[in-house]
């Protein structure tokens, strides 16, 4: 009789266990007792196996169900690492998908927001807009350039969106304008160190009688910039440029049609005079200029901006970089379309306007009527005073000075600490400023005295120790 194996024996004994535990249960069959001794027998044989089973070794046979239990938690763990993957995937798809459409809205709110501002800066959600109604639906801004010498050519660039042009209206330096200044008027080529921007503007609209929204001061550096990044300027030139207009300079540009000329032939070109020429040959060649850079000027909003945002050249809240770029938009439309002109305004020799030659002119370009250049008083001009002993309460008063509207002038005057704040004035037509000005300040009425001693601006703050400067919010 063959051996048989122990290892082979465990296991198929196992096997045999495991089929009868499987076995479905069957209804109890009477079966033959059986004679006590062999029960007896069976029964100790039986607890003799247990005894020796607990002794030996088993196989890794006898427990198949663990590997398959394990097989089975492997591939559960398996099956959760390939969703978990999944589901960080299907994550950072979304995230991805939120942060463009995040970006896209950044975009769509920041040029809305641009084309917005412009819209209400050139008054098309302004129907109050008087000065705008009055003059036909036009847009008038005015550009300054200004040389490394200090002087002063100045243009006003029309948008005359119903009659379908654009003009560049050249304004001669002699044109008179009201000042807010010690006298009764100025020039437009001393007006901007004489009474500032926001006064020019107030000025030009008075005498061209249509509202000019907006100051482009242009120095040169800027323009050479400007000129620069549009890849250079074509313009019709009538006389030679050299560098920095000097004799011996090194010729930049000849004299030609179409002559492209860079940044830097630009404003010499734009600022060139010869000796035996008057001011209104050099005035003509800034018009050219300023034409050929508005017919360069790309027609999106996108462009124009970036190319006004490089040039880092905005001075003056009134036109923004935004406001800016529209306004040279619609004007470089306006040219590539073959309606852009330029002119002169006509004066007479003194600079004041004829009523029967520059009427007509001012009519048709501007849709306005001309005045006259009388002293307006403008801006009411504040000189403040320190006699408080305390600096920082002249530096507060400056502040509120500003906020009311009014233009602070520099003092040196050294006056004693007294106790009382004053505002002076010698004109009655600037009692109810003073008036006005004594309460922004928070002080009563009793500190506005008209005084018979000449001064040097309409008011004379005098800051007491009663003054009070307002408390910053917290």
């Amino acid at each position: 009789m063959p051996a048989v194996s122990p290892v082979a024996a465990p296991t198929a004994a196992g096997t045999a266990s495991r089929g009868r535990a499987a076995a479905p249960a069957a209804a109890p069959v009477p079966e033959p007792e059986e004679p006590s001794e062999l029960v007896g027998g069976r029964a100790a044989a039986s607890s003799a196996r247990a005894k020796a089973g607990a002794d030996d070794s088993y196989t890794t046979g006898e427990f198949n169900f663990v590997d398959e239990e394990t097989e089975e938690s492997e591939d559960a763990i398996d099956w959760l690492k390939f969703a978990e993957s999944r589901s960080e995937v299907r994550a950072e798809r979304r995230r991805r998908l939120r942060n463009r459409l995040i970006a896209l809205l950044v975009v769509l709110a920041v040029l809305a927001a641009g084309a917005l501002g412009y819209l209400w800066w050139t008054g098309k959600f302004d129907d109050a807009n008087d000065a705008s109604k009055a003059a036909g639906g036009r847009y008038v801004n005015v550009v300054h350039l200004r040389d490394p010498q200090g002087k002063v050519t100045t243009a006003l660039l029309v948008d005359d969106q119903g009659g379908q042009k654009a003009t560049v209206l050249l304004l001669p330096d002699t044109l008179q304008l009201p000042s807010n200044g010690d006298t009764s008027t100025t020039t437009v080529g001393q007006a901007l160190d004489a009474i500032g921007a926001s006064s020019t503007r107030d000025g030009l609209s008075s005498v061209l009688g249509a509202k000019v929204a907006g100051t482009w001061r242009l120095d040169t550096p800027y323009l050479l910039l400007l000129v620069s990044q549009l890849g250079g300027i074509k313009v019709d030139t009538n006389a030679e440029v050299r560098e920095n207009n000097k004799p011996d300079g090194k010729v930049l540009a000849p004299v030609g049609k179409d002559v492209l000329l860079t940044g830097r032939a630009a404003v010499d070109y734009a600022t060139l005079q010869a000796p035996n020429e008057s001011r209104d040959a050099q005035l003509a060649r800034f018009g050219q200029v300023m034409a050929a850079v508005i017919t360069a000027m790309p027609v999106t909003m996108a462009d124009a901006t970036d190319d006004v945002h490089r040039m880092n050249s905005v001075a003056d809240p009134s036109l923004p970089e935004n406001a800016l770029a529209g306004v040279l938009v619609n004007l470089a439309k306006q040219a590539k379309a073959g309606h852009l002109t330029t002119t002169a305004l006509t004066t007479k020799p003194d600079g004041t306007l004829d009523d029967a030659t520059t009427g007509k002119q001012v009519k048709d370009i501007l849709g306005g009527t001309i005045g006259k250049a009388k002293g307006t008083g403008g801006s009411t001009r504040v000189t403040v005073v320190n006699a408080s002993g305390d600096d920082p309460k002249a530096a507060a008063a400056q502040v509120v000075v500003i906020n009311a509207g009014m233009d602070p002038l520099p003092s040196t005057a050294k006056a004693a600490v007294q106790a009382t704040s004053e505002i002076r004035y010698t004109d009655d037509a600037k009692h109810p400023a003073a008036l006005s000005l004594a309460t922004s300040l928070g002080l009563p009425d009793s500190v506005v005295k008209k005084v018979t001693e000449s001064q040097n601006a309409d008011l004379v703050l005098v800051i007491g120790k009663d003054y009070q400067p307002p408390q910053k919010s917290q």
